[in-house]
């Protein structure tokens, strides 16, 4: 009759915390914030599928945006080109109109690859970033203007630039803008997250 006792009683106490366990884990699911935006943006599993950018296909890229442009920066133009993101690295197709000046970037964790698709204008970069600030929420990620002491690059249909990490970096395009394929590529030093938020 005791064992029987002791039994229930430890039945007992072991559903309790069990329900308490669950009642706690509960609560924290319902008090966890919402997943941040990026989030919803599929990443392919590993790398993905293979993607064919025909020349013809990214000129015509060049020419719609410069005509929905409207003195406007665009980007990730998905219903023109595929723009597909991987784990580690990404796609966008960017539009820059006619500017005097241009806002300077810097990403610690982050090589960019510039392809030149259409228009022309100048990429400088290099040098120091006057004013520069941090992106809230996006550690390593840096902005300002303008850029002193960096090297400027002429941009033309055809050209590619590479521009590593923590090396700062700006677009100023020509009359008629300039598009170009830009690809993210994450060199590990900061979560992927920071690269897919801009996106």
């Amino acid at each position: 009759m005791t064992g029987r006792v002791a039994a229930t009683v430890v039945a007992l106490v072991v559903g309790y915390l069990a329900g308490l366990a669950n009642g706690s884990g509960m609560t924290a699911r319902a008090q966890q914030p919402p997943p941040p935006a990026w989030a919803a943006i599929p990443l392919a599993p590993n790398q993905g599928e293979v993607v064919h950018w025909p020349a013809a296909d990214l000129q015509k890229a060049h020419a719609t945006l410069a005509a929905r442009s409207n003195g406007r920066i665009l980007s990730k133009p998905r219903d023109l080109v595929p723009l597909p993101m991987m784990r580690t690295h990404m796609f966008d197709v960017v539009h820059r109109p006619q500017a005097t000046d241009a806002t300077a970037e810097q990403h610690e964790g982050v090589t960019d690859l510039y392809v030149i698709l259409g228009g022309s204008g100048t990429l400088t970069v290099g040098g120091e970033i006057a004013n520069r600030q941090g992106i809230p929420n996006r550690p390593g990620e840096y902005t300002g203007r303008p850029i002193t002491g960096g090297r400027a690059i002429p941009l033309k249909p055809g050209d590619i630039v590479d521009v590593p990490p923590n090396t700062p970096h700006a677009t100023m395009a020509d009359a008629g803008g300039v598009t170009y394929m830009l690809i993210k590529v994450n060199v590990g030093l900061y979560p992927w997250s920071l690269v897919s938020g801009a996106q």
